[in-house]
């Protein structure tokens, strides 16, 4: 399966791990799945692991997950923020052209595990 999910139980941090090729369309379905199960509480905290993805143009299909995660189910997104994990090779260009926060949404681009829980954690540094 390109992209699995489920809830970790002591972060309570919903993880995607995304593997081999993935296509927005396997990324929207986990998300549309994971995102409505009524355990999750609204303003989630989530990390998308793109790391082992094999994504073609993957600097083109950042700001398409970026897009997903702001418009599709607001009102449980609303509030809750994600980590958005890449390689070394990738993570500087698509952070400086995909970053978003707002008041409702924040999105964060990390290449380290740690860094990106402890954001998710509260850690704004």
């Amino acid at each position: 399966m390109p992209v699995a999910a489920h809830i970790d139980p002591d972060s309570h941090i919903v993880l995607f791990r995304c593997s081999g090729e993935v296509g927005i369309h396997e990324a929207r379905r986990a998300f549309d799945h994971m995102i409505t199960d009524p355990a999750l509480d609204a303003g989630t905290r989530a990390m998308w692991d793109l790391r082992g993805a094999a994504i073609e143009e993957k600097p083109r299909a950042i700001p398409d997950i970026v897009d997903m995660l702001q418009h599709r189910h607001p009102e449980r997104v609303r509030g809750g923020r994600f980590a958005i994990l890449l390689d070394e090779q990738n993570g500087q260009d698509v952070a400086t052209r995909a970053a978003v926060t707002s008041d409702s949404l924040h999105v964060r681009f990390f290449s380290s595990y740690a860094n990106a829980a402890r954001w998710l954690d509260g850690d704004d540094a």
